[in-house]
Order: C-alpha cells, then sequence, then structure tokens
C-alpha cells in the first residue's frame, strides 16, 4: 500500500531552523548552500556549484559506495520514496527546458545560471522590503524525512524563498505539508517506497539515501 497523507486547510504550517531544511541532493540551508552562497557571493558562487557538482548517478551525488548493489546506477534525480507515474528526468524550470539543467546539480547552462541568480535577487529584494507572508507569497513545501535518530525537512516547493530568507537571517522559516504528498517519510517504511518495491533499489542503498539527507550536506 503507499504511504498515507493527509489533506489540511488551511495548510498547517511548522517554524523550522534552517538547519534542518533540505534542498534535493541533502543540501543543508545555511552558508554552505548554493544558493544561499549567491546571495553572499554573485554568480561566482554558483558557477562553483554547478562546475563541482556533476554526479553521473545517484551513488556519486550522495557520495556512496555503489559496489554491485541493485540501483547504485540510477540517474541522480531520482529518489527512492518518490512515486513517480513515469521516471523522467525533471522538467524545464520557467522559460527553460530540461536541456539546461536543474537546480540542484550541474552541468547547466549560462541562461540557466542567470535565471536562478536572478530568482534569488528579486525574491531577496522583495522580502526584504516587505517580509513574508506564506499567505502571500506561497507556502515553502515539504515533508518530514526521519531514520529513527533524527530527522529534516525535505524542501519540496519554495527552495528559493527557503534561501533567501536564510540568506536574510530567520532563525525559524514556516514551512508548510504538501498537499497529496506524505507527511513524514520514514525509514521503517523502506520497504515499501516505490523503487525498493519494484526492484530497482536495494533496501540498503535507499537507507543509505535518507541517511545523507538528515546528515546533510554543505557544497
Amino acid at each position: 500500500m503507499e504511504l498515507a497523507h493527509w489533506i489540511d486547510r488551511p495548510p498547517l504550517r511548522l517554524m523550522v531552523p534552517p538547519g534542518l531544511l533540505r534542498m534535493q541532493g541533502a543540501f543543508i540551508y545555511g552558508p554552505g548552500h548554493p544558493f544561499v552562497s549567491a546571495l553572499a557571493e554573485g554568480e561566482i558562487a554558483l558557477r562553483r556549484f554547478y562546475a563541482d557538482c556533476r554526479p553521473r548517478t545517484i551513488c556519486e551525488y550522495y557520495g556512496l559506495d555503489a559496489g554491485e548493489r541493485i540501483g547504485g546506477d540510477l540517474p541522480p534525480w531520482e529518489i527512492p520514496w518518490y512515486g513517480r507515474t513515469n521516471r523522467t528526468p525533471p522538467p524545464g524550470e520557467l522559460a527553460l527546458g530540461a536541456e539546461h539543467g536543474v537546480s540542484f546539480y550541474g552541468p547547466v547552462t549560462d541562461q540557466k545560471i542567470g535565471l536562478e541568480l536572478a530568482r534569488l535577487h528579486r525574491l531577496h529584494a522583495a522580502i526584504g522590503r516587505n517580509g513574508y507572508d506564506p499567505d502571500a507569497h506561497g507556502d515553502i513545501e515539504g515533508y518530514i524525512l526521519n531514520d529513527g535518530t533524527g530527522a529534516a525537512f525535505f524542501v519540496r516547493g519554495g527552495k528559493h524563498r527557503a534561501a533567501v530568507l536564510t540568506a536574510l537571517g530567520h532563525d525559524r522559516i514556516p514551512v508548510a505539508f504538501r498537499p497529496s504528498f506524505p507527511r513524514m517519510v520514514h525509514a521503517a517504511d523502506s520497504a515499501l517506497w516505490p523503487l525498493v518495491r519494484a526492484g530497482a533499489m536495494e533496501f540498503s542503498l535507499a537507507k543509505e539515501i535518507l541517511e545523507a539527507y538528515i546528515r546533510g550536506r554543505t557544497q
């Protein structure tokens, strides 16, 4: 059976320290986050990140030993617990197609770098001037990850807003559970995760990826 989920109206919000937020790739929202660094250092920080982070496989992305394990050679955009109808690469964002790259690893085009930087600067100016109101600007959405020893919040929508609030020095960031997503993904349920259940990834590797999110990483 699929993981249970609930839909709330109005949204249930939590106030979470930036250090417990994670972007895809397990990146911690803090000084070492690629978007937070870009707000402090400019374009050079994004170019450095996309040049250095160019994984070919999911194990390479999370710094795990692939060995002969099933699933070790899957593409880096895969998420073991995410139930995709069609397991295809992420689409493009805004005006750019998928050929320009994704936000959370390289390689990307110059146009993609320009887009990411423009979004960050635009949000930074607006939130710095007017503050952040989730009801007006939209929620930072995601779900809790828990490996039995610790927890983190996976940001699935609003990653730029989360970076801006971090850069502005907010010590608590409002987040909401994304409708139609599970509120919590727990290691105890890993045998039910779509990739594991389908035989596309072995149990131990799926758990190690979740543990990588709990530990978190900087660039």
